[in-house]
């Protein structure tokens, strides 16, 4: 890869994958850098808005895992000994991303992408119109770079951490008779998601603060009904972690950088958008550097489109999931009468509709 690609991706996750089966299926030279090795386990809900399918299937086609994974219609929420029921409509899929990434990084290789595994970015450089990537052995260089390397990576980490720290977990687990319905289980200081995935095993991830619990036997104990669910549990793997779990302002770019999934903005995992925020600003930011890739735009208009279309189609989604949270946080009474209007389908329908990422008309 001595000649300067089209464009490089650094991350090979669902924004990164996203980016360069896009830009490769456009005819642009691209290369796709991820730091560690597929497949592997990753902290996630592991749960794929129906909105992101279509999608999903012109990235990967009629994949059999995805064919076969689970379709949830209702969401159940367990907080301050109620439960409320959600209906999600279009179905979602519980797709376990180590398969899912998998895929992804698969199918970007079978579409002319060049691929590396274990290529960590060190730096990015611009240098008039190139820009530098240096890895560790190696140089590349390229007309434009798609930054998807997460929240929380030597090229997206800026400034002090926040307080509270909050940390992610997850792991799988056998049960007997797993319910077809994505739970989401509130306690004070955090809340844990179970959902189907196939074969009779579950995903448990949770988003706790770092002093309420680091393990998650100690989060199965904070709520009642989940303490009592996970009883019988056997671990299918073994647990994953993650810290922290930043939530900033979204940032479209960065020193001439365009930025995509986590790197841009991390919305509230249960808001369950996260796979497919981070898939539709893949494709987005390819969207946006088309022009300028073809010679028929600039890099500032590339960047302009991009953060435009993300405000628009992103951005409303990553604030009304803020709000939730919000909510869901306030003192004990406040909660319970916010949380009552949600026992009325149409606004249970808003909060799940309003937290997803809008489609381009």
């Amino acid at each position: 890869m001595s000649a300067v690609l089209d464009l490089i991706v650094i991350g090979g996750g669902p924004a990164g994958a996203s980016a360069a089966i896009a830009a490769a299926r456009l005819g642009f030279k691209t290369a796709l850098l991820e730091a560690g090795r597929f497949p592997r386990h990753k902290v996630c809900g592991e749960f794929v808005s129906g909105e992101a399918l279509s999608l999903l299937d012109e990235l990967l086609g009629r994949n059999r895992f995805l064919v076969t994974s689970p379709r949830l219609s209702e969401a159940r929420v367990y907080i301050d000994g109620r439960v409320l029921e959600f209906p999600i409509s279009p179905a979602a899929a519980s797709v376990s991303r180590y398969n899912l990434d998998l895929a992804l990084w698969q199918a970007a290789a079978s579409c002319g992408v060049v691929v590396r595994e274990r290529a960590k970015v060190l730096t990015v450089r611009r240098k008039e119109q190139v820009f530098e990537v240096e890895l560790q052995a190696e140089e590349l260089h390229a007309r434009a770079v798609v930054n998807a390397s997460g929240r929380w990576s030597n090229l997206t980490c800026q400034g002090p951490l926040p307080t509270p720290r909050w940390i992610g977990l997850k792991a799988h687990y056998h049960e007997t008779t797993p319910a077809q319905s994505c739970d989401l289980y509130f306690f004070e200081g955090g809340y844990c998601g179970v959902q189907p995935l196939s074969g009779g095993i579950v995903n448990a991830a949770a988003m706790v603060r770092a002093e309420v619990a680091s393990n998650l036997q100690t989060v199965f104990s904070m709520n009642r009904e989940l303490k009592a669910r996970s009883r019988n549990w056997q671990p299918a793997i073994e647990p994953v972690g993650t810290a922290p779990l930043i939530f900033r302002p979204a940032k479209t770019q960065d020193r001439g950088m365009i930025l995509a999934g986590d790197a841009a903005a991390f919305i509230d995992p249960f808001a369950g958008d996260g796979i497919s925020m981070a898939l539709h600003s893949g494709r987005l930011a390819v969207q946006a550097l088309t022009p300028y890739l073809r010679s028929r735009g600039s890099m500032q208009a590339a960047m302009q489109e991009y953060e435009s279309a993300h405000r628009q189609l992103i951005q409303p989604a990553l604030r009304n999931a803020a709000n939730l949270r919000r909510l869901i946080h306030l003192p004990k009474p406040l909660r319970l009468t916010a949380l009552s209007l949600l026992r009325f389908p149409p606004f249970a329908r808003a909060a799940v509709q309003e937290t997803r990422v809008r489609q381009a008309v």
